[in-house]
């Protein structure tokens, strides 16, 4: 605000010096020269210069009483009050000061000064008057947008956050379910599966506040879930990454994979005896990333219940985070499996050490 002051001030005075400069120039033209330069900057000058304290006053005096609906007559009266009081200071000022500036040579009377000072300065106070309404609405206007941006982020931010809250107790109950199955007849394994659990909660904890992260923090995210799951269901499970390492450091939604991975799992493996391939795929092309997430079961799981939570939910993400910019398709083949495609815009994070 002090800035903005500050500011304001400077343009001000800068305004109307600029503007007593012109005037000066303007009158020595009239005039051919036959009155000295010193004497009409000095008498000019004056005269703008009274303009700076008094145009700071009409912007002032406009922020209180700006001419909108519901309050226009009583803010045109506040208004003209201003314009009359500015008509008589600025005569006051003129006969206070004239023995030092020199604009007369013998004082007027009251009445020719009042009448000069209202003939020379009410168009001016109004286009005053007019120029502070535009700044002020302007100054509104840009707070008004930077208020929509902020409230927008907040719910993009909170959109985001609930969708993941949504998602951690998900992937949680199914891990600690694993775990469960197994405790009793292989302890070893459930403890692998325990310290791959660790490893989920502790990446899910850390960013729990990050929108983003890095694409090899989701790898190492997903590998320990398959990790459980494998223990769970054995040779049924084979997994495949197919991803350049050279994108580890590239950016992603938190979450958005594992949830995808943890469906493939849930609905064409786990339901059948034979075995079963999940492929998680990513490349780049050009400034875009390209995600896919593949697997061979009956191509009906993506109709599941539940299944189409986990898809909208990725979906919603996608949107609080990139708008329009994204690409989102599941592709389903009866008998030969589900694949969901992924196309977003190619940024990278620092790598987590």
């Amino acid at each position: 605000m002090q800035r903005r002051t500050a500011l304001t001030w400077l343009a001000v005075g800068a305004w109307w010096l600029l503007t007593g400069l012109v005037w000066t120039g303007q009158m020595y033209e009239a005039f051919s020269g036959q009155v000295a330069s010193s004497y009409l900057l000095r008498t000019e000058m004056a005269k703008a210069a009274l303009w700076i304290p008094f145009t700071l006053f009409l912007f002032w005096w406009v922020g209180r009483h700006p001419i909108e609906r519901g309050a226009m007559l009583r803010s045109i009266g506040w208004l003209t009050l201003a314009v009359a009081g500015i008509i008589v200071a600025r005569a006051l000022c003129v006969a206070a000061i004239n023995p030092w500036i020199g604009w007369h040579e013998q004082l007027p009377s009251w009445p020719a000064l009042l009448r000069t000072s209202f003939l020379s300065n009410l168009l001016t106070a109004w286009m005053i008057i007019g120029v502070a309404h535009a700044l002020l609405f302007a100054q509104r206007e840009g707070a008004r947008r930077r208020q929509h941006a902020e409230l927008e982020s907040q719910l993009s931010q909170a959109r985001f956050e609930a969708l993941s809250a949504r998602l951690d107790p998900h992937f949680l109950f199914n891990a600690l379910h694993s775990i469960s199955e197994v405790m009793h007849r292989d302890v070893a394994a459930a403890d692998r599966m325990v310290v791959g659990l660790g490893g989920l909660l502790r990446q899910s904890i850390d960013g729990g506040a990050a929108q983003q992260a890095t694409l090899g923090e989701q790898i190492e995210l997903i590998e320990d879930y398959v990790g459980i799951e494998q223990v769970r269901l054995g040779p049924r499970l084979r997994f495949r990454l197919d991803v350049d390492e050279s994108l580890y450091s590239a950016a992603v939604p938190r979450l958005l994979l594992q949830p995808l991975v943890e469906n493939s799992i849930r609905y064409a493996i786990a339901p059948r005896l034979a075995p079963g391939s999940i492929q998680v795929a990513a490349r780049g092309d050009g400034n875009r990333l390209l995600l896919e997430v593949s697997d061979d079961g009956d191509g009906e799981a993506a109709a599941a219940p539940g299944h189409g939570l986990g898809l909208a939910s990725a979906r919603a993400r996608l949107q609080c985070l990139y708008g329009d910019d994204f690409r989102f398709e599941v592709e389903t083949s009866p008998g030969n499996g589900t694949c969901v495609r992924i196309d977003l815009p190619l940024q990278r994070l620092p790598e987590a050490a």
